[in-house]
């Protein structure tokens, strides 16, 4: 028997149990496929389900991942968002180590899961706003830095970073290293060309630093990345960017490793191109918005580097 998503409930409402082997098969189709996980799947025949969370399931295939979601998660460069509307992708049975077979029309995973591609339509992030004046995005970037100092969770940077009273460990180093990459940005932007090569050492201190599946120092470079390339500082952008690709996968988690190198590429997902879009365009809280959708922490930590690049950004045009 063959259950389409929108026969996953009965007629009285109630979700039914996950499938049995043997028994039924659900049949999902993709609607939207990220710029980086279209080619995944037409490349990697065989992967693993490396994790399932509420909402979303992580593909690997070597150093790669993709990721299945429902809608709510929003589009991304590594992501497939599934048609859900009658049901959760927690239903399906789908469990990490599980094996998945790939082919440029499904993925099929165990013996009761198919994932659709027919339908599929290829999502790539807009134009970026054109910015404020620089007296305005200095602004913008104290507005955010004060907002997150009150609202973001303890457990990411934005309160160890930019709260002067936070103490322990992880503020301490966390203040030295952006303090050294704060620096390191500065000399970039007065820089007339790009320095391209070996990963420059302010970054890679910042590279695995806190914890999660991506820590709160990637979030932090992830944010900062955005920001240049939403600014077009393409040659800040190059020197932060041509080391990240090359650097130590021990410095990091694996997936975490795998989104670096995706907004090294100039490649980010929907709700932080909504953020950074915001920022630039003065919209505070529309900024805040956005970054509260993204994981519990990472959104602000994201924000901590799209607040600190922007400053820097700033500072160092109105100098010039």
């Amino acid at each position: 028997m063959t259950l389409h998503l929108h026969d996953a409930h009965s007629r009285t409402g109630r979700r039914l149990p996950p499938p049995m082997p043997g028994c039924r098969e659900f049949i999902v189709p993709i609607l939207r496929s990220g710029m980086l996980a279209r080619p995944f799947c037409r490349h990697a025949p065989v992967a693993e389900v490396a994790a399932v969370f509420d909402g979303s399931l992580h593909l690997r295939a070597g150093d790669v991942f993709i990721c299945i979601g429902e809608p709510d998660i929003g589009n991304g460069p590594l992501t497939l968002i599934a048609d859900n509307a009658s049901f959760r992708l927690t239903d399906l049975g789908v469990n990490p180590g599980q094996s998945a077979l790939i082919s440029q029309r499904r993925i099929r995973i165990g013996d009761a899961v198919q994932f659709t591609l027919d339908r599929c339509e290829l999502w790539r992030a807009p134009p970026w706003p054109t910015p404020l004046s620089l007296d305005r995005l200095t602004g913008a970037a104290d507005a955010l830095a004060c907002r997150a100092m009150i609202e973001a969770p303890r457990e990411g940077l934005a309160r160890q970073v930019l709260c002067s009273h936070a103490g322990g460990l992880l503020s301490r180093i966390a203040r030295r290293r952006i303090a050294t990459f704060e620096h390191w940005l500065s000399d970039a932007l007065k820089a007339n060309d790009s320095a391209e090569g070996a990963l420059p050492h302010p970054v890679q201190d910042l590279i695995g630093l806190g914890c999660g599946l991506t820590p709160s120092g990637d979030d932090f470079l992830v944010g900062a990345l955005a920001l240049l390339d939403a600014v077009a500082e393409r040659n800040a952008f190059r020197s932060l960017a041509c080391g990240l690709p090359h650097a130590s996968p021990a410095l990091t988690s694996p997936l975490s490793h795998c989104f670096l190198r995706a907004a090294a590429a100039g490649y980010v997902g929907e709700k932080l191109h909504q953020a950074v879009s915001s920022v630039i365009a003065g919209k505070v809280d529309s900024a805040i918005t956005a970054v509260r959708k993204i994981g519990h922490s990472s959104g602000w930590d994201m924000l901590t580097g799209i607040a600190t690049t922007l400053k820097i950004f700033a500072t160092a045009r109105l100098e010039a």
